[in-house]
Protein backbone atom coordinates (compact mmCIF):
# COMPACT_ATOMS: atom_id res chain seq x y z
CA UNK A 1 0.00 0.00 0.00
CA UNK A 2 1.07 3.33 -1.40
CA UNK A 3 1.93 5.53 2.54
CA UNK A 4 0.57 8.84 2.87
CA UNK A 5 2.02 11.99 4.95
CA UNK A 6 0.42 15.30 5.57
CA UNK A 7 3.48 16.98 4.15
CA UNK A 8 1.92 20.55 4.17
CA UNK A 9 0.52 20.50 8.04
CA UNK A 10 2.88 17.59 9.08
CA UNK A 11 6.54 18.68 8.02
CA UNK A 12 8.40 20.30 10.80
CA UNK A 13 5.50 20.07 13.24
CA UNK A 14 7.40 19.45 16.20
CA UNK A 15 10.06 22.05 15.62
CA UNK A 16 6.95 24.58 16.53
CA UNK A 17 5.89 22.42 20.15
CA UNK A 18 7.21 25.10 22.03
CA UNK A 19 4.54 24.11 25.27
CA UNK A 20 4.36 20.27 24.03
CA UNK A 21 6.77 17.61 24.21
CA UNK A 22 7.32 15.78 21.19
CA UNK A 23 6.06 12.10 22.76
CA UNK A 24 7.65 9.78 19.83
CA UNK A 25 10.19 10.51 17.25
CA UNK A 26 8.68 8.37 14.55
CA UNK A 27 11.83 6.51 13.73
CA UNK A 28 11.14 2.93 15.69
CA UNK A 29 7.99 1.10 16.37
CA UNK A 30 5.41 0.16 13.56
CA UNK A 31 5.30 1.10 9.78
CA UNK A 32 2.05 3.43 9.70
CA UNK A 33 0.20 3.18 6.87
CA UNK A 34 -0.53 6.97 7.25
CA UNK A 35 0.52 9.84 9.82
CA UNK A 36 -2.35 12.38 10.57
CA UNK A 37 -3.60 15.60 12.71
CA UNK A 38 -6.31 14.17 14.21
CA UNK A 39 -9.53 15.12 16.87
CA UNK A 40 -10.64 12.47 19.45
CA UNK A 41 -13.90 12.42 19.72
CA UNK A 42 -14.91 10.79 22.85
CA UNK A 43 -17.73 8.49 21.54
CA UNK A 44 -20.95 10.75 22.71
CA UNK A 45 -22.13 10.94 19.22
CA UNK A 46 -20.38 8.39 17.44
CA UNK A 47 -21.23 5.52 20.03
CA UNK A 48 -17.42 5.11 21.03
CA UNK A 49 -14.05 7.43 20.29
CA UNK A 50 -13.05 7.80 17.01
CA UNK A 51 -10.62 9.75 15.08
CA UNK A 52 -11.46 12.21 13.00
CA UNK A 53 -8.35 13.08 9.99
CA UNK A 54 -7.58 17.37 9.49
CA UNK A 55 -6.01 16.19 6.56
CA UNK A 56 -8.75 14.39 3.86
CA UNK A 57 -11.64 14.40 6.66
CA UNK A 58 -11.04 10.90 7.10
CA UNK A 59 -13.03 9.19 10.13
CA UNK A 60 -10.98 6.28 11.98
CA UNK A 61 -12.21 3.95 13.97
CA UNK A 62 -10.35 1.33 16.08
CA UNK A 63 -11.19 -2.04 15.78
CA UNK A 64 -10.93 -2.27 19.91
CA UNK A 65 -10.93 0.82 22.10
CA UNK A 66 -7.68 -0.79 23.73
CA UNK A 67 -6.00 0.65 19.95
CA UNK A 68 -6.55 4.30 21.33
CA UNK A 69 -5.11 3.62 24.75
CA UNK A 70 -1.82 5.55 24.41
CA UNK A 71 -4.31 8.52 23.61
CA UNK A 72 -5.35 8.81 27.29
CA UNK A 73 -3.82 11.22 29.58
CA UNK A 74 -3.11 10.62 33.14
CA UNK A 75 -6.79 11.04 34.09
CA UNK A 76 -8.38 8.77 31.91
CA UNK A 77 -9.85 11.26 29.65
CA UNK A 78 -8.23 11.23 25.87
CA UNK A 79 -6.71 13.83 24.67
CA UNK A 80 -8.47 16.07 22.38
CA UNK A 81 -5.65 16.63 19.86
CA UNK A 82 -2.44 14.65 18.83
CA UNK A 83 -0.36 13.97 16.03
CA UNK A 84 -0.60 10.26 15.66
CA UNK A 85 1.03 7.56 13.15
CA UNK A 86 -2.56 5.10 11.66
CA UNK A 87 -1.98 1.57 10.92
CA UNK A 88 -5.25 0.40 8.79
CA UNK A 89 -7.19 -2.57 9.44
CA UNK A 90 -6.01 -5.45 7.32
CA UNK A 91 -8.15 -5.65 3.79
CA UNK A 92 -8.59 -1.48 4.33
CA UNK A 93 -7.19 0.14 1.76
CA UNK A 94 -7.47 4.20 0.85
CA UNK A 95 -9.79 4.54 -1.54
CA UNK A 96 -11.57 7.63 -2.95
CA UNK A 97 -14.25 8.70 -2.43
CA UNK A 98 -14.24 6.61 0.95
CA UNK A 99 -14.09 8.74 4.03
CA UNK A 100 -14.42 6.20 6.55
CA UNK A 101 -11.95 3.32 7.91
CA UNK A 102 -11.24 1.71 10.30
CA UNK A 103 -7.76 1.35 12.51
CA UNK A 104 -5.95 -1.73 14.09
CA UNK A 105 -2.69 0.45 15.47
CA UNK A 106 -2.51 4.36 16.24
CA UNK A 107 0.72 5.31 17.62
CA UNK A 108 0.71 8.62 19.78
CA UNK A 109 3.88 10.75 17.88
CA UNK A 110 2.99 14.01 19.90
CA UNK A 111 0.29 16.49 21.62
CA UNK A 112 -0.92 19.70 19.72
CA UNK A 113 -1.32 22.22 22.08
CA UNK A 114 -4.73 23.05 22.24
CA UNK A 115 -7.65 25.02 23.93
CA UNK A 116 -11.12 27.05 23.71
CA UNK A 117 -11.38 30.25 22.23
CA UNK A 118 -11.15 33.47 24.78
CA UNK A 119 -15.41 34.08 25.49
CA UNK A 120 -14.32 37.37 26.97
CA UNK A 121 -11.87 39.80 25.11
CA UNK A 122 -12.61 42.76 27.71
CA UNK A 123 -10.89 40.44 30.38
CA UNK A 124 -7.64 40.17 28.13
CA UNK A 125 -5.56 43.61 29.68
CA UNK A 126 -2.32 43.36 27.83
CA UNK A 127 -1.73 43.30 24.26
CA UNK A 128 1.95 41.98 22.73
CA UNK A 129 2.84 42.10 19.48
CA UNK A 130 3.82 39.06 17.44
CA UNK A 131 6.23 38.20 14.99
CA UNK A 132 4.32 36.16 12.58
CA UNK A 133 0.91 34.42 12.16
CA UNK A 134 2.62 31.59 10.23
CA UNK A 135 6.24 29.35 10.37
CA UNK A 136 8.38 27.88 7.74
CA UNK A 137 6.14 24.97 7.41
CA UNK A 138 2.58 25.71 7.84
CA UNK A 139 -0.10 28.19 7.53
CA UNK A 140 -3.68 28.39 9.46
CA UNK A 141 -5.68 25.87 8.88
CA UNK A 142 -9.67 25.29 10.33
CA UNK A 143 -11.43 22.12 11.02
CA UNK A 144 -13.10 20.04 13.44
CA UNK A 145 -14.45 23.18 15.22
CA UNK A 146 -10.91 23.78 15.60
CA UNK A 147 -8.85 27.22 14.16
CA UNK A 148 -5.49 25.54 14.02
CA UNK A 149 -2.71 28.92 14.60
CA UNK A 150 0.79 28.90 13.78
CA UNK A 151 2.96 31.55 15.03
CA UNK A 152 6.05 33.31 16.24
CA UNK A 153 6.83 35.64 18.99
CA UNK A 154 8.80 37.68 21.39
CA UNK A 155 9.70 36.95 24.74
CA UNK A 156 11.94 37.27 27.59
CA UNK A 157 11.16 34.61 29.74
CA UNK A 158 9.35 31.09 29.08
CA UNK A 159 5.44 31.50 27.69
CA UNK A 160 2.72 29.23 27.66
CA UNK A 161 -0.10 28.15 25.81
CA UNK A 162 -2.16 30.45 28.45
CA UNK A 163 -0.77 34.03 27.56
CA UNK A 164 -2.45 33.45 24.31
CA UNK A 165 -5.76 34.11 23.45
CA UNK A 166 -8.21 34.20 20.61
CA UNK A 167 -11.19 35.47 20.18
CA UNK A 168 -13.61 36.04 17.66
CA UNK A 169 -14.56 39.99 17.10
CA UNK A 170 -17.47 40.13 14.63
CA UNK A 171 -18.80 38.32 11.65
CA UNK A 172 -18.52 40.60 8.23
CA UNK A 173 -20.58 38.49 5.31
CA UNK A 174 -19.13 35.00 4.54
CA UNK A 175 -16.35 35.85 7.49
CA UNK A 176 -15.52 35.07 11.23
CA UNK A 177 -12.78 37.49 12.18
CA UNK A 178 -11.07 37.12 14.64
CA UNK A 179 -8.01 37.92 16.74
CA UNK A 180 -4.96 36.88 18.44
CA UNK A 181 -3.63 38.04 21.76
CA UNK A 182 -0.47 37.60 23.52
CA UNK A 183 -0.59 38.77 26.86
CA UNK A 184 2.06 38.22 28.73
CA UNK A 185 5.56 39.87 27.50
CA UNK A 186 7.52 42.84 27.13
CA UNK A 187 7.96 45.39 24.86
CA UNK A 188 11.33 45.26 24.91
CA UNK A 189 11.81 41.51 24.20
CA UNK A 190 14.25 40.06 21.34
CA UNK A 191 14.60 36.07 22.11
CA UNK A 192 11.56 34.73 19.40
CA UNK A 193 9.72 31.55 20.00
CA UNK A 194 7.59 29.74 18.04
CA UNK A 195 4.39 27.83 18.75
CA UNK A 196 1.03 26.07 17.09
CA UNK A 197 -2.40 26.06 19.16
CA UNK A 198 -5.57 24.20 18.19
CA UNK A 199 -8.29 26.80 19.32
CA UNK A 200 -11.29 25.17 20.07
CA UNK A 201 -14.86 26.92 19.20
CA UNK A 202 -16.99 27.39 21.99
CA UNK A 203 -20.38 26.85 20.46
CA UNK A 204 -22.09 26.56 23.96
CA UNK A 205 -21.29 29.85 24.45
CA UNK A 206 -23.76 32.31 23.27
CA UNK A 207 -21.67 35.23 22.98
CA UNK A 208 -19.74 33.03 20.54
CA UNK A 209 -22.58 31.66 18.77
CA UNK A 210 -24.52 34.74 18.07
CA UNK A 211 -21.50 36.22 15.86
CA UNK A 212 -20.43 32.78 14.40
CA UNK A 213 -24.24 32.84 12.93
CA UNK A 214 -24.38 35.88 11.73
CA UNK A 215 -21.76 34.23 9.48
CA UNK A 216 -23.23 34.08 5.79
CA UNK A 217 -21.78 30.94 3.92
CA UNK A 218 -21.51 30.41 0.61
CA UNK A 219 -22.05 27.06 -0.62
CA UNK A 220 -20.84 25.75 2.99
CA UNK A 221 -18.26 27.30 2.82
CA UNK A 222 -16.80 30.39 5.28
CA UNK A 223 -13.79 32.05 5.88
CA UNK A 224 -11.93 32.41 9.16
CA UNK A 225 -9.75 35.30 9.81
CA UNK A 226 -7.50 35.46 11.98
CA UNK A 227 -5.97 39.34 13.29
CA UNK A 228 -3.27 40.03 15.61
CA UNK A 229 -1.07 42.77 16.74
CA UNK A 230 2.46 42.71 14.68
CA UNK A 231 5.74 45.02 15.18
CA UNK A 232 5.97 48.52 14.53
CA UNK A 233 2.51 48.83 14.66
CA UNK A 234 1.95 46.76 11.40
CA UNK A 235 -1.68 44.56 11.99
CA UNK A 236 -1.07 40.99 11.07
CA UNK A 237 -3.82 39.41 8.91
CA UNK A 238 -4.28 35.41 8.12
CA UNK A 239 -7.47 33.51 6.61
CA UNK A 240 -8.52 30.30 5.57
CA UNK A 241 -11.40 28.74 3.86
CA UNK A 242 -13.28 25.83 5.57
CA UNK A 243 -16.66 23.83 6.08
CA UNK A 244 -19.25 25.65 7.94
CA UNK A 245 -21.01 22.44 8.70
CA UNK A 246 -17.78 20.94 9.77
CA UNK A 247 -17.00 23.47 11.96
CA UNK A 248 -20.41 23.63 13.67
CA UNK A 249 -20.69 19.60 13.53
CA UNK A 250 -17.58 19.57 16.24
CA UNK A 251 -19.86 20.13 19.39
Amino acid sequence: MKKMKLAALFAGLESVFTFSSCVNDGDSGPNYDLYEIVTVEDGSIFGGPVLKGDAWGYTYTPVASSVLAGLKASDGSYYKRVQVGIKLMEGEAITEGKKSYKVSEVGLIAILNYKDFNVQADTLKNEYALVSLEDSNNKIWAINGYVNVPFTFKTKEQLNMNDFHLYAVEAKEDTLVTRLRQTKGADDAYQTGGALISFHMPFNDMEFRDIFNQVVPKSDTIVVKVTAKGENDKELVSTVKCSASNMQGSY
